[in-house]
């Protein structure tokens, strides 16, 4: 009998422990306290998993992305997609990430592209015209470690002559660690605008 009891305490109150809130990758943890959870639910990241490469003469921009689940940031868990990459211009190698891609760091954002914000045609810093009403798209930053900037990376899966391609927007640089005697920092390293990148 007093066993009975024992089970029946520990069932009672390992059923009252807290549980870890679960929130999709679209919604918004604002407000929580730290450790909850934002889940790829609908799979959405999968479609952006991928190596990818953009190639005009000797001129190449290789990205590979993969998706992690269940990554803590510091603060809360996260499913997110990752990416390293390399940038050939002209023959002459002026980045390369890629050896990178299998680190685990603490915080996975220490990726050269690290995000999990789908965003729509109407996205207000690069609206689609093309896309299909309900397209989803990947915003992520992308650091450049030549210059030490970021730019804005829009990326879009779509299908082009049979062939799987993505269709990336590299756009607004900032940021960089410069002097202000020394005027504005470098530019930004990869090229900009709209690439398409084939699926390899």
């Amino acid at each position: 009998m007093k066993s009975l009891k024992t089970l029946a305490i520990i069932l009672f109150f390992g059923g009252c422990k807290a549980q870890t809130p679960i929130l999709d990758i679209s919604e918004s943890g604002t407000g929580l306290p730290n450790g909850y959870y934002l889940k790829d639910t609908y799979d959405l990241l999968n479609q952006f998993e991928g190596i990818y490469q953009y190639t005009n003469g000797s001129t190449i921009l290789k990205i590979v992305l993969v998706k992690k689940i269940q990554q803590y940031n510091g603060k809360y868990y996260e499913d997110l997609i990752i990416g390293e990459y390399q940038y050939i211009e002209n023959g002459i190698e002026k980045i390369n990430t890629l050896s990178e891609i299998n680190i685990t760091y603490l915080d996975q954002g220490f990726h050269s592209i690290s995000n999990n914000l789908i965003v729509n045609n109407n996205f207000r810093l690069y609206p689609c015209l093309n896309c299909l009403a309900n397209e989803k798209r990947l915003y992520s930053p992308i650091y450049d470690p030549s210059t030490d900037t970021y730019a804005n990376l829009i990326m879009r899966r779509t299908t082009e002559g049979g062939q799987e391609v993505m269709k990336i927007v590299i756009t607004n640089p900032s940021g960089g660690a410069y002097l202000e005697s020394e005027g504005p920092g470098p530019n930004f390293s990869l090229p900009l605008g709209e690439l398409t990148l084939i699926k390899q």
